[in-house]
């Protein structure tokens, strides 16, 4: 029957005003005076109602303007409804109850009281013009508090309606909002901010004055096996030589990690290193390296004054590296969506106006002829356009992460590769305990991923990787494919390997194989500060 009359549409707040003007319908009909006399008041009310309820859907921009006409025409409802009890009597008595219930789910608790000053007021003129004025009358007081009454009714129920509505939104939403806010306030609290590599610099270089040192790192692992260095200072390189015994003394207990001095012998001759490990809650462990030639022995003053120092920067580090992983998702998605943009318009464009000049070079003739060798110049540098948006569309996918090493990016990239071109793919990855600088990591991906696309262009049905990275030496790159030898590319070229001091190989093996072998150095210092 609702859905029929078209009231379906109406919210909770509407129903109820029309409730009121249907009772007010009905004691005038069956009062002795009848609905003709308290008609007049009960079309303005209705119609002040109506004209505000359509000005609270309208689109306007000024809403301080809307307010006031709205609570104007309000009061206005509230005088007719005044001055309808005031001279129809009981008639009309429950008129003041739409205006004074509008008012407060509009305005709260200022709405409604001035709608019932307005409506007591007009009432007490009104009794005053035709001669009646009695004064204080407890009907006028059971009328007024009646209206004040339904208006902080209408005050509370819109209250509970915008914390219901509150409730109902996202709390994942919510909570990350709450999360946020606070997280900013405390990294504003915080000398170096979120910023792990900040504060772990701040920290050794305070240290410095405290502990002297030749060289001194802060290292984090996750477990006993990986080392990630987060600052370094006295050298562009982390103690890789003491790799080994960080991780023995990981694999304790954590209740028996004390400061422990390792020696060691490196290309500065003997070395003594003061290791300090400190997990704060369940997140990663904060290692502390301090290391000096081993005729200056750590002191026991010294063993404390890094011991407090680990323990005020584990917390830190590990904030640090907590808002690292959220802001490196935001900027993981980012990067996606551009590469997908990138691939799904200009690549295909380009590939589309690729397939335009293959037409076209089997219409200029055979080659030799100028048409046809100006198509061909054409279709190389087409050719090479293509494959550097290739690579920027590699390198906007592949994003460094604190928690995955190279090994796991490949394995996902070539295994990816496998299932969607149906070459048979054949990985093998041994990683040592160092993470490559982000710069090699980025070209071997790349290089993978560019021959392994040659390997399929040369009709390749297996195609075997090979990674191998240790804690010291080199990183090297195996890639080999059974495709056509003559189809296959034979130089890759890329400028970043000059920039790693890297060496690159293409050779036919005796068993049919093309294999392209990468050699890459850890980055120089010069290197590094070029990069950074």
């Amino acid at each position: 029957m609702v859905r029929t009359l078209g009231l379906s549409r109406l919210d909770a707040s509407a129903t109820i005003r029309l409730a009121f003007v249907v009772l007010s319908v009905f004691l005038a009909v069956v009062s002795e005076q009848g609905v003709l006399p308290a008609l007049p008041w009960l079309v303005a009310v209705i119609v002040l109602d109506l004209v505000v309820g359509a000005l609270d859907r309208m689109p306007i921009s000024r809403q301080g303007v809307l307010d006031t006409v709205v609570l104007t025409l309000l009061c206005l409802s509230a005088g007719a409804a005044g001055a309808g009890y005031a001279l129809v009597d009981l008639s009309a008595a429950l008129l003041i109850l739409v205006p004074a219930y509008h008012a407060g789910t509009r305005f709260g608790r200022i709405g409604y009281l001035l709608t019932g000053v307005v409506g007591s007021l007009v009432y007490l003129m009104a009794k005053a013009s035709v001669g009646t004025d009695d004064g204080l009358q407890v009907g006028l007081v059971a009328w007024l508090a009646a209206a004040l009454v339904l208006g902080a009714l209408g005050a509370w129920n819109q209250r509970l309606a915008s914390e219901q509505g509150h409730e109902l939104s996202d709390p994942a939403a919510r909570e990350a909002i709450q999360l946020i806010q606070r997280l900013h306030d405390l990294s504003e609290e915080m000398a170096t901010g979120l910023d792990a590599p900040a504060g772990a610099t701040l920290a050794l270089d305070l240290l410095a004055a405290e502990v002297p040192s030749a060289r001194s790192a802060v290292l984090v692992a996750s477990d006993s096996e990986h080392l990630v260095p987060v600052a370094l200072r006295g050298s562009t390189r982390a103690p890789w030589h003491l790799a080994e015994a960080v991780s023995d003394l990981l694999a304790q207990n954590s209740a028996s990690w004390r400061p422990t001095e390792v020696p060691f012998s490196d290309e500065m001759g003997r070395r003594s290193a003061l290791v300090v490990p400190f997990a704060y809650g369940t997140g990663p462990t904060t290692v502390v390296v301090v290391e000096r030639g081993v005729d200056h022995p750590f002191t026991e003053a010294e063993r404390a004054a890094v011991s407090d120092v680990t323990r005020r920067l584990a917390p830190t580090v590990q904030a640090g590296l907590l808002f690292g992983n959220l802001r490196q998702y935001a900027s993981l998605e980012e990067r996606n969506r551009i590469a997908r943009d990138i691939h799904d318009g200009i690549a295909q464009e380009l590939a589309a106006l690729g397939y335009s000049v293959d037409a076209l070079r089997m219409q200029a003739g055979p080659p030799g002829q100028g048409m046809r060798d100006s198509l061909d110049a054409l279709r190389e540098q087409l050719s090479e356009a293509m494959a550097d948006l290739r690579l920027h569309i590699t390198d906007l996918r592949v994003a460094e992460r604190p928690g995955t090493g190279l090994g796991a990016v490949l394995g996902a990239a070539v295994q990816s590769f496998g299932s969607m071109t149906g070459v048979r793919t054949t990985i093998t990855v041994s990683e040592g305990r160092r993470r490559l600088d982000p710069r090699v990591e980025m070209f071997v991906h790349r290089l993978v991923m560019d021959v392994l696309a040659d390997a399929q262009a040369s009709g390749a049905r297996n195609a075997w990787v090979s990674l191998t990275t240790s804690v010291v030496g080199p990183a090297v790159v195996d890639v080999s494919h059974d495709g056509d030898p003559r189809r296959a590319r034979r130089s890759y070229r890329n400028t970043t390997l000059d920039e790693l001091d890297g060496t690159l190989v293409v050779r036919n093996e005796p068993n049919g194989r093309t294999t392209v072998n990468l050699t890459v150095e850890e980055p120089s210092a010069a290197g590094a500060l070029r990069a950074t």
